[in-house]
């Protein structure tokens, strides 16, 4: 099986539909912007010198109450790198929302509220597009990558759309759960995150038997990966804490 490393060098990807596109195309895409469907949030958080992964896991119940009893009303994730070892010491806590995030309130929260970690924030009201959905429902315990990527010069959202929605029909053809979201903070930046979202390890691993030695796999590759940069790539598992 090809390995997670040439899995994301191989498909992901993106920026470009290609140099071929008309200039009126190009205009026409220009005006495209993201469809936002919600905000996310993140904080980068370091468990304390005396604490450890299982104090985290008893505190967890703890917390789901304290959000209830404080009116808390946005979706709050825990990701764990799925690369550490037993001594897990940093995970990411991520803050989902319909409608913008208060960060003032919300930092003083996580950071006030338990003596078992801290956090600093990672990034700020992201807006967060999902552009491709192939999941009936996303479980309480996923696995999820995250690539911190960069539009080449030539390329924007308008032919980022076009090429996902290219992706998206290739996939019909293939019996694939997976969704994928663009998250970026505002409609000017070039720089960018791609969400990878799977239900279990078998739904990532079939994506790698059904889709990576395709022909239609290695014409994704050829399409977007010449027009975009990724600097990084990190794969995690995800609880859905509230």
């Amino acid at each position: 099986m090809m390995s997670y490393k040439n899995f994301l060098i191989t498909i992901f990807f993106l920026a470009s539909c290609s140099n071929e596109v008309s200039d009126n195309q190009q205009n026409l895409s220009e005006l495209m912007q993201p469809n936002q469907n919600y905000f996310i949030s993140q904080y980068e958080c370091t468990l304390s010198q005396n604490n450890n992964l299982n104090d985290l896991e008893q505190y967890i119940p703890k917390l789901s109450q304290l959000l209830k009893n404080h009116s808390f009303e946005y979706q709050l994730d825990f990701y764990f790198s799925d690369s550490q070892d037993d001594e897990i010491k940093n995970f990411i806590i991520n803050v989902k929302n319909k409608e913008s995030i208060d960060q003032e309130n919300l930092s003083l929260f996580i950071n006030s509220e338990n003596n078992i970690f801290q956090c600093l924030q990672k990034n700020n009201n992201l807006v967060a597009t999902t552009l491709i959905s192939k999941l009936d429902q996303q479980d309480d315990i996923f696995y999820l990558e995250i690539l911190d990527c960069e539009f080449g010069s030539d390329s924007n959202f308008g032919t980022f759309k076009v090429a996902s929605d290219y992706f998206y029909n290739l996939l019909n053809e293939y019996s694939i759960s997976y969704k994928a979201d663009f998250l970026n903070s505002d409609s000017s930046s070039r720089n960018f995150y791609w969400h990878n979202f799977f239900n279990s390890s078998i739904d990532r691993d079939n994506f790698y038997a059904s889709w990576i030695d395709s022909e239609d796999s290695i014409e994704i590759k050829d399409l977007f990966s010449e027009q975009s940069e990724c600097f990084s790539s990190n794969s995690y598992i995800g609880y859905k804490v509230f």
